[in-house]
């Protein structure tokens, strides 16, 4: 009997200790006891919407950046919730939403965006679009093309088994595109992510034919793809880092070049014209659950990356306590403007600034 106890003693021993080690690393990956202090060199005015704009898309020749919008707070229900994609003209006095769609799926759950433009000025629109039973039903990508009055027609769906878990997507042809899945399907790889080791898979979708070609992503939560299309920037929220990786144009194989830590986890990524990558994060996970679990405010934050050979040069361009905006998933600058959406807050953050100019 004393044998039995002793071992018993050591086995919970073992847990505390586990269960403490875990707490420790989330703690320190999630930044839990990180105070956020609001930061912002400018003026901010929010615009109303029907739904989140958890992604933008910038069409930057245009001047119209594109919203992923759905009432994402409603999903907590399993209701039947549907998005869509609005549009905002950023030459206007009056910046407004308008419809970006001449016509969408009768089921319609957007997630991440992408813009793709060819050779001939031809517009593609990419958009995740999640199932009501996400697990045990198939993830899909809506492929709409841009007609002559400027909206968008839907062409195509694709789906593959291999689109486990998708976040975001990347296209880099009118039939060819990265999905950033953000889980593995792996229970135990969910616990070696919190120590920075990536389970989860880039998908690679060209014509019809989907691989995966690389499966050590720590939560893929955002994708992008340099103007030259030779390097994709993916945002490892888990891990708290962006992976740059080399891309093969014409076999789609990816290679890595480096890992660039970074404090807050990293959401969403633009790219402007000089290359600086523009990242929404999450300065603080904890507020994060509880603002999912009890709507309290969650810290929001927009870092400009800049990279220039070996060096990396990181500015914080935006930070908030959740009073202005909760949430942020993605922070995309036009000018003087940056423009951040949220997980759930249904609003689009305006903001104006001359030390966001970067166009």
């Amino acid at each position: 009997m004393r044998r039995f106890f002793n071992v018993l003693l050591r086995l919970i021993l073992l847990l505390v200790v586990v269960v403490a080690l875990l707490t420790t690393v989330l703690a320190y990956r999630g930044s839990w006891f990180r105070n956020v202090q609001p930061a912002f060199a400018g003026d901010c005015k929010s615009l109303p919407l029907p739904g989140s704009a958890e992604d933008i898309q910038p069409d930057r020749e245009r001047g119209i950046v594109y919203l992923s919008v759905m009432d994402r707070q409603s999903l907590v229900g399993e209701g039947d919730v549907q998005g869509t994609v609005l549009q905002v003209d950023l030459s206007r006095a009056t910046l407004n939403t308008e419809p970006a769609l001449a016509n969408q799926p009768d089921h319609f759950r957007p997630h991440g965006l992408s813009l793709y433009i060819d050779n001939q000025g031809q517009r593609y629109l990419f958009a995740i679009n999640h199932p009501v039973h996400r697990g045990s039903e198939p993830e899909r990508v809506e492929l709409f093309r841009q007609n002559e009055s400027g909206t968008f027609e839907h062409i195509d769906t694709f789906t593959d088994p291999e689109f486990l878990s998708p976040n975001d997507l990347v296209a880099v042809g009118p039939r060819q595109f990265y999905i950033a899945n953000d889980k593995s399907g792996d229970g135990f790889a969910a616990i070696g992510q919190l120590f920075g080791i990536g389970a989860s898979p880039l998908t690679y979708f060209d014509n019809g034919k989907t691989r995966t070609v690389l499966n050590d992503i720590a939560s893929g939560s955002g994708i992008n793809v340099s103007a030259d299309g030779n390097t994709l920037y993916v945002a490892e929220t888990m891990a708290q880092r962006i992976r740059v990786l080399k891309r093969e144009p014409v076999t789609g194989n990816v290679s890595d070049v480096r890992r660039i830590p970074i404090r807050p986890s990293p959401d969403n990524i633009d790219i402007t014209p000089d290359g600086s990558l523009w990242i929404g994060a999450h300065p603080n996970t904890l507020k994060l659950i509880r603002h999912f679990i009890a709507g309290q405010p969650a810290p929001s934050q927009v870092l400009r990356v800049r990279l220039e050979g070996n060096s990396v040069e990181q500015e914080n361009i935006f930070l908030d306590d959740g009073k202005i905006l909760s949430a942020s998933s993605v922070g995309v600058s036009f000018g003087k403007l940056l423009l951040i959406g949220s997980i759930t807050q249904p609003a689009l953050l305006i903001c104006t600034s001359d030390n966001i100019q970067a166009d």
